[in-house]
Parts: structure tokens; sequence; C-alpha cells
């Protein structure tokens, strides 16, 4: 059953669309309303357009030119996101669509991408398939506008936002994008087909280098908290599994290595295998150094995101009290219940004693985690490529959206 010409509606069957983003050589699939607002605060909506077939181009383009907002109707919602990524690269590369609705577009749709994936407990191998199919058609579209200094100002608006696992993941694989195309001296050089091959590569890699939490309990992955020794230990697992779950799904070698070794440190204290200065693979190191940014930058239960100039200063820090940090993260590692300071001696009740004992390692767990952290703030230097680091740094400041002059 098609579409009425016209409705009276309280606003929520249509959503408003910007005109500029419509192709109009490619509208085929849904219908444009216009909205007027009525007394009784509902609205009525009108339709402008049914069938495109009548409506030559030219004129169609100079219709979209003449109206400020359209409206879709909610049960073509499908066509619409259909349409949008299919032309996508007409409405990134529209000069007159400001950066922070391209923004928008993009957030949606990349979201939609993997959101599903991300958000099953046992994911499906066909699924993941799939999402990984669509994740690199999306991302081909898209890369010359992710790729350009200029989305950075659409990047800047997202920065402080509380921690979303596929937010944080697309903005990993934007902040990869830039900073590849900034620099493609690191990569030889290319021409314009091999270094969107690299990019194409480090973007989806980004998008998906934490897909393996999807294996991590949800009990972990939400707590509102910070992780305990045996949590923190799980949680390093999620490189492996995301190489594990993505393994025969085509992907290239680059993409696969850069997922895994995302958490490896310059200095080899890094996880899961350890891997230290050249050992580690260059997109791994990008895409790492985009993480921790994203990740300090961004808002949590238990603390408020820190700047990008903040962050920054963390990550180029020299630690004073390195050693003891590496000391404390060798020690969650092979003994996620550290040993109580104190024993707790009742000769009248053994229960008593046990409970406080364990009452004991549990805190001194609670304070380790909280010295832990505490240390790793303190600087980070001895985890990046320091050339690679500087580099960033220096990408971002490209952008009038970060000021990091104090840095530069």
């Amino acid at each position: 059953m098609g579409l009425a010409p016209e409705y009276f509606d309280d606003g929520s069957s249509f959503f408003a669309v910007d005109p500029l983003s419509i192709n109009p050589a490619s509208l085929t699939d849904f219908s444009l309303f216009e909205r007027y607002p009525l007394k009784n605060g509902a609205y009525r909506f009108r339709c402008l357009l049914v069938d495109t077939s009548v409506v030559d181009v030219t004129r169609l383009k100079a219709m979209l030119e003449k109206w400020d907002t359209i409206y879709i109707h909610k049960n073509e919602i499908s066509a619409y996101k259909e349409y949008v990524k299919e032309n996508l690269e007409f409405i990134l590369n529209h000069d007159a669509i400001p950066p922070e609705k391209k923004t928008g577009i993009l957030v949606r749709l990349s979201t939609d991408a993997i959101k599903e994936t991300f958000a099953a407990p046992f994911v499906p191998q066909a699924k993941i398939g799939e999402t990984v199919v669509h994740l690199e058609k999306f991302v081909s579209q898209a890369i010359d506008f992710l790729s350009g200094i200029e989305s950075l100002k659409g990047l800047a608006t997202m920065i402080g936002h509380d921690y979303d696992t596929h937010t944080h993941s697309i903005k990993v694989g934007w902040f990869c994008a830039v900073f590849i195309k900034a620099n493609p001296d690191l990569f030889g050089n290319p021409g314009k087909e091999k270094l969107k091959k690299v990019l194409v590569q480090a973007t989806v890699a980004g998008c998906l280098h934490d897909l393996g939490k999807v294996k991590i309990p949800e009990n972990v992955i939400n707590k509102p908290g910070r992780l305990n020794n045996l949590e923190y230990v799980l949680m390093q697992s999620h490189p492996a599994f995301a190489a594990a779950l993505l393994f025969d799904k085509n992907l290239p070698k680059e993409t696969l290595m850069a997922i895994l070794y995302h958490h490896e440190n310059e200095d080899g204290s890094g996880y899961p295998c350890g891997l230290a200065n050249d050992e580690i693979p260059l997109a791994a190191k990008i895409c790492h150094i985009a993480d921790v940014f994203d990740a300090l930058t961004s808002a949590r239960p238990y603390k408020k995101g820190k700047t990008p100039l903040e962050a920054l200063k963390i990550m180029a820090g020299n630690n004073p009290y390195l050693d003891k940090l590496k000391n404390f993260e060798a020690e969650v590692v092979e003994n996620a219940r550290p040993p109580v300071t104190a024993i707790v001696r009742d000769d009248y009740d053994p229960k008593l004693r046990r409970l406080r004992e364990r009452q004991m390692v549990e805190e001194e767990a609670a304070k380790r985690v909280e010295v832990r952290l505490k240390l790793r703030d303190r600087g980070m230097a001895h985890c990046f490529n320091k050339e690679l680091l500087k580099r960033f740094i220096f990408t971002l400041s490209e952008s009038k959206s970060f000021d990091l002059s104090d840095l530069m």
C-alpha cells in the first residue's frame, strides 16, 4: 500500500532530511514531504514528490536547492537508508553540506554497519562476514572524506562524549585514516590507488579493533567502575578474540595484524604477545595511538574525559614510576589475587578469619588497581613510537578544532 498525499501527524511518523543530501539523479524509492504547523500542536505533512520519473534532473535539482527541510515517512526509512549507502560519495563530496551534517550521516551509517555484530554475545559467523563486507564497502566510499584533514572538524565535535564501544571504534578508524593520509611517506609515498588501499585497510582495522569484546562477559564490558585484576586480565584477551573471529573473513593480512597487535607497547610491555619496536606492524602502532587517545578523552562512569591536550601530555610523558608500573602489570597477569599484607589471627572463629582474609585480599586488589591507573596517567611514552606520536600530535594540530599549541 502506497503513502497518502498528505498526513496530519504530531511529527513522530516523519524524520527531517537536508534536501542537499538528496542526489537528484538517484532519487527513486521514497516520497518527499513538506511540513506545516497547525494550531493544535500537530502538523500537516504534504507530499512534494511521489514519482521522480516525471521530473527531469535539472528541475529536481532546482527544487531541492529551494527547499530548506524535507521529510520522509517512517515507513520508508529502510529505503532511505539504502539510498544513503548507495549515494554516500555524493553526500560527502557535496561542498554545500556542512561538515557537521556529513559527520552525523557518517556516524549513523557506520554505527549501523557494526552495531548488530558488536551487540551479539554469540556472533554468528555469517553475520561477521556480512559486517566485514558492508564495512569495507562503506569505508571505500567514504575514505576521501574520512581521511581529509578538514574532517577533523567533525571528529572534534565527538571528543569528550560518554564512552561507547561502537562510536569509539568508528572514531579510531577515522583517526587512523586522517593520520595515514597526512603522512603517506610512512608507507613509502604510494600512488593514489595503493594509498587508498592502505587507508581502507587501516580504517577497517580501527573500526573492528574491539570486535573481540563480544566474547567478554557483559558484566565486565558494562561495569560502571574500574576493572579489578581478574577482569583486567580477561579484557586483555579481546585482541586475540577479534583476530579469531575475523580469521577466515578474507580480510587482508595487514588489517588482521593491526587488530591483533593494537595493544602492543613500544617497550614490549603490551599484550597479547609482548612485541616491541619493529616487531609491531606500523598500522597496529597507529591504531594503538588512536585507540588510547580516544579512550582517554572519552567520559566513563567513574571519570571525566580528559581534554585532547591533557590526553596527549599523558601519552607523550615519560613515566617516573615506570619500573613500579611494570611490576604492577606483571603481577596482574601472574596473580589476579595479590597477596595480603597482613595475617588475620582469630582462633575462636575460623569462618570469620577466612571471611576477613578474603575481604583483605579484595581491598588490597582494589588499592593496587587504583595505584596502577594513577601510575599509568603519570606518563605513557613507553607505549608508543615517539616519532609516530609526534606526527599524530602535529596532524591534529593542523585542524583549528584542536588547540595543541602547548605541545608543539
